[in-house]
């Protein structure tokens, strides 16, 4: 299930980096909380269900000046090696150039959210 999400993050990187305005990718439940997430942070201009295919979603990229918003997403938890953050190690960490992806027992949160809701959780991407 989690090999989903890296093809996502590697399909968004690879639209940003050849210019697209948009780019499809199929539709998966853990997905759409992610780019939920993206699209709440200002990473990506929005998405939905394709209308020509209903088993993909549109995933509009944003730009700002002509270059990508996202400049790199790194995967941080694996499945040999998952790595969990408390809500104390959040509040440590500097993170005003960048946005941590967590997943918690409540949902899938951005780091200012898992803050303003006290969670902590498996650390699955940091977007700079």
């Amino acid at each position: 299930m989690r090999y989903s999400i890296w093809s996502m993050y590697s399909n968004i990187k690879n639209g940003l980096m050849s210019g697209q305005r948009s780019i499809l990718y199929p539709k998966t439940f853990l997905c759409s909380r992610i780019l939920k997430v993206l699209y709440k942070e200002g990473y990506i201009n929005g998405f939905r269900t394709d209308p020509l295919n209903t088993k993909y979603y549109e995933i509009f990229l944003k730009f700002h000046n002509g270059r990508p918003v996202i400049s790199r997403i790194q995967t941080v938890s694996r499945p040999g090696r998952r790595i969990y953050a408390s809500i104390d190690t959040l509040w440590k960490l500097d993170t005003s150039f960048l946005t941590l992806i967590v997943s918690t027992s409540k949902g899938i949160f951005s780091d200012k959210e898992c803050r303003r809701y006290s969670q902590g959780g498996e650390v699955l991407c940091v977007i700079f």
